[in-house]
């Protein structure tokens, strides 16, 4: 008979993993590593997270049902072993129409809410915890978030209002794995650095975990001396950060160990009945994978399908020319520092914080923090230099609003991953910053196509000027062709013509330029993606019968707009046709498939203008 505590707790098990033995279960834990690791060989993915989150995976579809109680995971790049254990498929995940690599309430009645971005995780299980409670359900909210995550503001916040707020049935699992994407920054990082390296309690934990997990009786002996070695830790070790918030913090256990799971579950199921649960977990990043579990760089958080090949002989990328740029002017100007948010390796800062390393401050993944400490910087006649991917640029709409463009300060912003992205999906895809920067005064955006252009943008003096500078670097190849063209400071007109107009954005954008080369069209290519009115003045715009405007870099309402908006407030009585994406999510899949899946790749866009002209002739 079980005890009336216990009683309280739902014993459902999703899967019916109450009849396997832990060597099955660890047999279980091998078989996902394997699919993990031939998928991501197959597609590329995030490669180490995945891995190091599979026994925790398992365990919580042990312990809760997912269409009872509501299973969140943060940033929800480590969910792989969760989508298998719910039936989905991966092989094709991250391809079109395929599978999602992030949790997507689209995909699945599994997935709670559609996920992508750091920090959310636990302030929208506080909203459904408390919404929950309200209609007094009692089923269990589980967070499951990282160490990385639990640093960003929206966390932090979500922590603040549970220490007054006392939710029930609200577990938040830490997955403690000692890194974000890269080795993780800051003074809390060392608060878990410390707990890590107290081993006396955690290996005499593991070890009476593994002894005394198998019975009833056993059990209660054990959450009895668990009580004793806490008093003991205590004394030891003062209050950690979380227990300073006077919240319920429960660890730290072995995340990638069954049996300590098993008790550190049931023991934050019984806790939760009086209150919010820290559950505090170690894992490994890459467990099962030699070279990932090695990796202190974060080259396996993300990885290129055939990693394991030889490596391809890499072509200059805009973000080499970014770093030899960066290199050599922070050399020259010992008033600049670069600012990222936990993104040194991919955006090709490292040598630079190695050269620079009192000079190249990572924030964490905490974008808005990255702003505000730019504008600081600026404000004491420093000259900051902030990169950022666009898709984690919408975090910082705020903080360049109000802590930016309101004081005048004069920055430099690099926006990597501009335009789409592909594989990572909707709420990755790098094409909204063009709409949202135009909404903000002083902000001037540029985007080159190649290196001539690049180096043409960064001849400009970027701090002494009452504006920010934000220039957009896509993924795509760069041109190395050369060509025939005249700068006029913010564009260049590749050639001059009568009646039709093509304006034209980024790599693809110069490659449906070329089919028109030897045509009658006038063909500007837009380096300033929001010209003045004197720019478009000089560009003489009311002049043709036809504008083309090619952007498939943005939606609709990026430059496209911008140029439709001046047209209109001067009454333009020719014809405006564009070609850009829709104002919606562009879901995942690679690059060349969503052009054409969208009709903006440059040959579907060079027809549809060609079938344009005919209809006209005719």
């Amino acid at each position: 008979m079980k005890s009336k505590t216990r009683s309280k707790i739902s014993d459902d098990s999703f899967l019916g993993f109450e009849s396997l033995s832990i060597s099955q279960l660890n047999c279980l834990a091998s078989d996902i590593r394997s699919d993990i690791l031939s998928v991501c060989l197959a597609n590329g993915g995030h490669l180490s997270s995945n891995l190091g989150a599979v026994e925790l995976t398992i365990e919580c579809l042990k312990s809760f049902n997912p269409l009872k109680d509501d299973i969140l995971f943060d940033v929800g790049h480590q969910t792989y072993a969760y989508k298998i254990l719910t039936g989905r498929n991966l092989k094709d995940i991250r391809m079109i129409d395929g599978v999602s690599p992030f949790l997507l309430k689209e995909e699945s009645k599994y997935d709670k809410y559609s996920s992508g971005h750091a920090g959310d995780a636990l302030p929208i299980a506080v909203g459904i915890a408390k919404s929950k409670a309200n209609r007094k359900d009692d089923s269990f909210t589980v967070c499951v978030t990282g160490d990385s995550s639990i640093l960003n503001g929206l966390s932090f916040e979500s922590l603040n209002y549970l220490a007054e707020d006392k939710i029930k049935r609200l577990i938040i699992i830490l997955n403690d794995n000692g890194m974000s994407i890269s080795q993780n920054v800051g003074v809390i990082k060392k608060q878990f650095v410390k707990m890590r390296n107290s081993k006396f309690y955690f290996t005499a934990s593991s070890f009476l975990n593994r002894k005394l997990s198998k019975t009833r009786v056993s059990r209660s002996l054990l959450f009895f001396l668990r009580k004793i070695k806490n008093g003991i830790r205590r004394l030891v070790i003062p209050n950690n950060i979380f227990e300073s918030m006077s919240l319920k913090y429960m660890g730290p256990f072995d995340g990638n160990d069954l049996t300590s799971l098993d008790i550190a579950f049931n023991k934050a199921k019984l806790a939760s009945l009086n209150g919010p649960v820290i559950l505090h977990l170690f894992t490994k990043k890459g467990y099962g994978f030699y070279p990932a579990m090695n990796d202190d760089e974060g080259e396996y958080h993300g990885v290129n399908a055939q990693f394991d090949s030889p490596a391809k002989e890499k072509k200059e990328s805009l973000l080499d020319i970014k770093e030899e740029f960066l290199l050599s002017s922070m050399e020259k100007d010992k008033k600049m520092f670069v600012i990222t948010p936990a993104m040194l390796v991919g955006s090709k800062l490292s040598n630079l914080k190695e050269k620079y390393p009192e000079r190249v401050i990572d924030v964490g993944i905490a974008e808005e923090n990255a702003i505000c400490v730019g504008s600081g910087l600026a404000l004491d006649d420093s000259h900051p230099v902030i990169d950022i991917y666009s898709t984690f640029l919408q975090r910082g709409y705020d903080e360049i609003f109000a802590d930016i463009s309101r004081n005048k300060i004069s920055s430099l912003f690099f926006i990597d991953r501009a335009g789409l992205t592909g594989n990572d999906g909707s709420s990755h895809q790098g094409i909204y910053d063009v709409s949202f920067l135009k909404t903000i005064p002083d902000c001037k955006v540029y985007m080159p196509f190649d290196k001539k252009t690049f180096k043409h943008i960064l001849k400009r003096d970027f701090f002494s000027n009452d504006y920010s500078t934000f220039i957009r670097l896509s993924k795509d190849e760069i041109i190395r062709e050369d060509y025939p063209a005249e700068y006029f400071d913010d564009y260049l007109i590749f050639k001059e013509g009568k009646d039709n107009l093509l304006i034209v954005i980024g790599q693809e954008g110069f490659k449906l330029a070329k089919r028109y080369f030897k045509s009658d069209f006038k063909i500007i290519a837009l380096l300033n993606l929001l010209p003045d009115k004197k720019q478009l003045n000089n560009m003489n715009l009311l002049d043709f019968k036809r504008i083309f405007v090619y952007d498939a870099y943005s939606t609709k309402l990026g430059s496209v707009e911008h140029i439709s908006s001046y047209l209109f407030e001067n009454k333009y009585r020719g014809e405006f046709n564009y070609y850009s994406f829709p104002v919606s999510f562009i879901p995942h899949g690679d690059v060349s498939d969503l052009y054409l899946k969208y009709e903006l790749d440059n040959l579907s866009v060079y027809k549809k203008i060609e079938e344009k002209l005919k209809k006209d002739r005719d």
